[in-house]
């Protein structure tokens, strides 16, 4: 066992540390709860703010999932507070919880599956397009997204590549 910020890490601890600080990774995740599996909701809840707790500690992004689990992620992000950007992916919610999600700091991911009104009350510069459940190619959704905003195909893509650059790092798209 070693100390990492006055903390005893295990070896496995350890191990996770280390390969998180790589360079080739961007992002701690996707991590979270998911009220939908049959994991026991607080083994789940715990193995996600040890992941919330390893992205803060090697200063990257949080991708997460969430399902039905807006209450606990919020108490974990109480408790974390963290420094580090924290993104809620495949964001299917409405426009409420979207919302709410913004204003307590997080960015939200749009697939190929949204609603409308929750992405237009996300602000640009909070805002990702993703395939990831998806067969539709990216422009694609960009297309849609573009529409639904009333903007550019063109400009949307600019936006999000600047969010991903500021998030991510300026040379990810490179």
């Amino acid at each position: 066992m070693s100390e990492q910020g006055g903390c005893t890490l295990s070896a496995t601890e350890e191990r996770m540390f280390a390969m998180a600080r790589h360079p080739r990774v961007l992002a701690i995740g996707e991590a979270g709860v998911d009220h939908l599996c049959s994991a026991p909701l607080a083994q789940q809840t715990e193995v996600f703010r040890l992941q919330a707790q390893l992205a803060e500690r090697v200063g990257k992004p949080l991708i997460i999932h969430a399902v039905r689990a807006t209450a606990e992620v919020l108490q974990v992000r109480q408790e974390v507070r963290p420094s580090v950007p924290w993104i809620i992916h495949g964001f299917r919610g409405g426009e409420g919880l979207a919302r709410q999600l913004i204003g307590h700091g997080f960015y939200l991911s749009f697939g190929e599956r949204y609603q409308p009104a929750a992405l237009l009350a996300t602000p640009k510069n909070r805002l990702f397009i993703e395939t990831d459940e998806s067969s539709v190619p990216i422009l694609e959704l960009y297309g849609r997204a573009a529409t639904t905003l009333g903007m550019d195909t063109e400009e949307l893509m600019e936006t999000v590549g600047d969010n991903i650059a500021r998030t991510f790092g300026s040379n990810i798209c490179k």
